[in-house]
């Protein structure tokens, strides 16, 4: 049994309902949905009456408050025994995305490697598919992707961001402070991620259901470089906000505001159900679950 859906159990008791407790949480209902009906599932049993918008729980469901916290108490007590008897120490196997890696593993890593200098972290860039298939022959021991929403039940969410994507462009570009149709802004010259990037692939399927394409002048995969390239030059891109966000404060670079492109990716942290969370897992996924909710 997954604790951190016995953890989401008990938000939305304590909650009194999905949505506050996915807000809590840093979840979607709909991930706090799913995890609840995994748990009724496993257990054969209803934990919550619903009327009009409210919920209560059932006899069932008082019984699994009970144990869930009393196996949560067990568990953080374990582990403060394994990690008072000595530092915590191992290696994690972690595949990303570079738009991801690029986010999360500058001050963040540094401070966390502060904080568990005995912690070895291998990571390797990869797109989602690659990223799942790993994770189910056990090649790697976490994914972070940056992809639509995923839900998976042999996959555990243990964080997860919404985030958004926009066109970009050099703030003294003449096409910058203007609305643009989508039809009108792929007509200019793009430097854009390889294919096979998540919000690379949206775009593309946004743009042929309108029967239109941008054929980029230079395909790259590190979105820095990229933001390098837009901010000296006439091209335009398409990246994630949490990328662009230095250069647009700074005021070297401009969000676009295109109309009929609405794009929105999830950043998710995520493991296998079967996997076993070592102590170095554990105060990994704790870590970044705090850097997420920032």
């Amino acid at each position: 049994m997954d604790t951190n859906v016995l953890k989401t159990f008990i938000a939305v008791c304590e909650y009194s309902g999905f949505s506050a407790a996915a807000k809590e949480l840093g979840y979607t209902q709909s991930t706090v949905s799913s995890q609840i009906k995994q748990l009724e599932k496993e257990l054969d049993v209803r934990l919550f009456d619903r009327y009009y918008h409210k919920i209560n729980l059932t006899e069932k469901g008082v019984l699994v408050l009970q144990q869930a916290r009393n196996i949560l108490k067990a568990q953080a007590k374990m582990l403060d025994s394994l990690n008072s008897a000595e530092s915590i120490e191992g290696e994690i196997r972690l595949s990303m995305s570079s738009s991801v890696c690029s986010r999360y593993f500058k001050n963040d890593f540094l401070r966390f490697h502060h904080q568990y200098p005995e912690i070895k972290v291998e990571i390797t860039e990869n797109g989602t598919e690659q990223m799942f298939d790993k994770l189910r022959k056990n090649e790697t021991d976490l994914v972070f992707t940056l992809d639509r929403h995923i839900y998976d039940s042999d996959f555990i969410i243990c964080a997860e961001q919404e985030e958004q994507v926009h066109f970009i462009v050099a703030a003294d570009n003449p096409v910058a402070g203007c609305s643009w149709k989508l039809s009108e802004i792929s007509q200019n010259e793009f430097v854009l991620t390889e294919q096979a990037m998540s919000y690379r692939k949206i775009l593309n399927e946004t743009l042929a259901s309108q029967s239109l394409e941008i054929r980029p002048v230079l395909e790259i995969g590190n979105p820095l470089q990229i933001c390098e390239l837009v901010k000296n030059s006439s091209l335009l891109s398409f990246l994630p906000d949490f990328i662009s966000e230095k250069y647009v404060k700074d005021g070297q670079i401009k969000r676009l505001d295109v109309a009929g492109c609405p794009v929105t990716v999830w950043t998710q942290l995520l493991l296998h159900k079967n996997k076993w969370r070592s102590p170095a897992i554990n105060v990994f996924i704790e870590f970044y679950k705090e850097v997420m909710q920032r």
